[in-house]
């Protein structure tokens, strides 16, 4: 029965990493990001099937660590990486950096063919426990691959926890709505997976279907979970480089007008004087997605004069200053039509979730907007 179930799950697994690949390529054009991850879930939907093919749900022992598995996960969890590396610096992963980046999977996965073809010993084991009464290069390259799996499962969760806050920061600086690039569900979903491996991994220590059981319908969450964000996240496209950083890059001739303290003081009074006649008189702030590149194309000066500007002069972060005429335009909606929801009242002032709607109009106002509504 368990047996069963377990099938089950994985073909439903197979069929949500099938069809999400597809919907992500579908709208994977100009996002490599979820280009790489469709193939990723296509990729893990051929993981599953080998699974099934190896160890057919019967009443029989189950081969636990089949190199064909073995490889074929290895290159999943590097694609799964490639897609965190893409999200936090779009475009750093040339064809060439791809390429390296997965080589150690390739030399491994075509090392352990050579060996085959060679006539090299290989033995089937039904648990690790067999594993290690047999060693040998055959035993060391299911290792070595299995070692490479984890290094990739680690990485991500590395990357998004050493620059999740210059990320933040980097997006409070530079959209009016930094939630919908928010990567802390990445974060979440990097650990459960990395941990629901680990769990597989100790699992082959002892063949217990019940458990096999859980994890899949965990994992079976997780990966719609997974698809969910990833298919409705926005990208922000980057100009600098994965080692500079999340600081913005220097610009020589900025430098020298810096000189000028004075100077630069009358320029940014005078640019924050427009910026605030042109919020006023344009509302750029009600389109949801506005983007500090966006004044660029109205104000002759470089984002890193705006980002200045937003700190410096006016005293808030960009975000913050968008926001707070979002606030105001949702108070005059609330006050001239008070039968609206405050759904619509949310989305008509510029707001892209309820979420975002409610933390802003408590930070400016310190009471909820159904308590303002009230009156």
């Amino acid at each position: 029965m368990l047996d069963k179930i377990q099938f089950l799950l994985s073909m439903q697994i197979i069929g949500l990493c099938v069809l999400g690949g597809i919907m992500m390529l579908l709208r994977s054009f100009g996002n490599r990001a979820r280009l790489i991850l469709a193939w990723s879930m296509i990729m893990w939907a051929l993981m599953a099937v080998i699974r099934i093919s190896v160890n057919s749900y019967v009443d029989e022992a189950k081969e636990a660590f089949h190199p064909d598995i073995l490889i074929a996960s290895c290159l999943v969890t590097a694609c799964l990486a490639c897609y965190v590396i893409e999200k936090l610096r779009p475009g750093f992963l040339t064809l060439r950096r791809f390429a390296v980046f997965l080589s150690p999977v390739v030399i491994g996965g075509f090392s352990y063919l050579a060996y085959r073809l060679s006539g090299g010993e290989i033995h089937v084991f039904y648990s690790i426990k067999d594993v290690f009464t047999h060693f040998n290069l055959d035993v060391f390259l299911r290792l070595l691959v299995l070692a490479l799996t984890l290094f990739y499962m680690i990485l991500p969760i590395y990357l998004v926890v050493k620059y999740a806050d210059e990320y933040t920061a980097y997006l409070s600086e530079n959209v009016s709505d930094p939630e919908s690039y928010d990567l802390r569900w990445l974060k979440r979903t990097m650990i459960i997976l990395s941990i629901l491996y680990f769990l597989y991994v100790v699992l082959l220590l002892t063949d217990r279907t019940i458990l096999y059981v859980v994890i899949k319908a965990v994992m079976l969450v997780v990966w719609f979970y997974f698809f969910y964000k990833a298919l409705f996240l926005k990208n922000i496209r980057l100009e600098h480089s994965f080692k500079n950083g999340w600081d913005l890059p220097s610009n020589d001739d900025e430098e020298e007008d810096d000189d000028d303290e004075e100077q630069r003081g009358a320029l940014f009074k005078r640019y924050a004087e427009e910026v605030n006649a042109w919020f006023e008189r344009e509302k750029p702030y009600l389109n949801d997605d506005l983007r500090l590149t966006d004044l660029q194309r109205v104000f002759p000066i470089s984002r890193s004069y705006l980002s200045q500007l937003f700190n410096k002069e006016l005293g808030m972060s960009f975000s913050d200053y968008v926001n707070q005429f979002r606030v105001e335009e949702s108070k005059r909606l609330m006050d001239a039509e008070p039968l609206a929801s405050i759904q619509e009242i949310a989305e008509r002032s510029g707001f892209h979730s309820m979420s975002t709607f409610r933390r802003a109009f408590i930070k400016q106002t310190g009471i909820v907007p159904s308590e303002y509504k009230r009156g």
